[in-house]
Formats: structure tokens, sequence, C-alpha cells
């Protein structure tokens, strides 16, 4: 079913890069939402689903789907417009459906550690043909994690891993270019008719 509502693309990299610069480097780290309260260990499907969990799963799982919206917003990935506006610009443009993506996340000892979401747009619906050179993601190799292995043992340290906030929305779209996004159905947090 689709909720009409549209989300302008990536906004300006200097406007993106001035706001992460003025974050603190704290902020960048994730802040978990906890999983050890939920009742089912079975992340839902879809936004739509959360109506069928439990009053406490539905809370946890609306704090990890705050957290990413809010993560986003905040560096700013879109700029909010109405669909009469984007009928204004008088362009051809379909926007691209997005979705919310839901994952429970487990610690060492395989006992759920925290509750997420990601907010992803379906670039398999995108009308452009970009190269592979210009879609890769910074990604770390096999040798490179084995270099940083060896050198954190031979150090005698300790390895540790985090999640950061929104790491693959740092980039910008090529000069020129405007994607339009649908937020995902069931978004409780995008304004209607946008």
């Amino acid at each position: 079913m689709d909720s009409g509502q549209i989300f302008r693309g990536h906004a300006k990299f200097q406007r993106v890069y001035q706001t992460r610069n003025q974050l603190q480097l704290r902020t960048a780290v994730l802040h978990h939402v906890s999983a050890h309260g939920l009742q089912q260990l079975i992340a839902p499907a879809s936004l739509k689903n959360l109506k069928k969990l439990s009053a406490q799963d539905q809370t946890i799982w609306q704090e990890a789907y705050d957290e990413e919206y809010d993560g986003l917003s905040s560096i700013p990935t879109w700029e909010v417009v109405t669909e009469e506006e984007l009928k204004a610009l008088k362009r051809s443009v379909k926007p691209l459906p997005s979705m919310a993506i839901a994952m429970i996340k487990y610690d060492c000892n395989n006992k759920p550690k925290c509750a997420k979401y990601w907010i992803v747009v379906l670039g398999n619906c995108d009308y452009h043909v970009w190269s592979k050179e210009s879609t890769a993601a910074p990604v770390l190799s096999q040798l490179e994690l084995r270099l940083l292995t060896s050198l954190t043992v031979f150090h005698k340290k300790t390895l540790k891993n985090c999640d950061v906030k929104q790491a693959f929305v740092q980039s910008s779209l090529p000069p020129g270019e405007e994607y339009y996004v649908k937020p995902p159905v069931g978004c409780p947090r995008s304004p209607p008719g946008t």
C-alpha cells in the first residue's frame, strides 16, 4: 500500500559536511536500543507489523526506528517536500521506494543485545545506470583486516568494535542530480502528504 509521501533525496554535501563537523564524536557512536526486554525474538517484517506485537515489543521497536530516523534527519540526509511541491517542479521523476529493515543483534553468548532498524532506498528501482566504481562501499578488505588483527596481537591489545550511525550516508550525489524517495510504508514519523 502506497502512503503517498515523498522524501527529497540526499542534501548537498557541503551541508552534510558542515552538520557532521558540528556534531560531537560521541554522537557518531550508536546508542543501542536494548533488545533484552523483547518477548518475541523475531524482528518485524514491516512497520505495519508493529501493531501486532505486545506493547513492550512495540515500544522497543519504535525506539529503534526513532533512533534511525532521527539519525538520518540530523545529518541531514533529506529535505522533506510535499507532493504538490514535487508536481510543481514538473519533472517526470518517479520517487524511489524505501523500506525499513529490522534486525536483532546478538552478543557473544547469543543473547539478544540490541534492536536495530535501517531505512534503505530500493536502488534496484533506480533509473540511472551507475558504474561499479561509483557505487563501491568503503569497507575493510580481508588483507586489511588481517593486518589490523596481526598488529593487535603483536602489541598485545584487545580487538573491539562498535556501530557508527549512518556510516554509509556520507557520500554526495553528482552535480545536478536529485533523487526523490518515498518514506517506508507505515512510517510513523513522516508528515502526511510529504
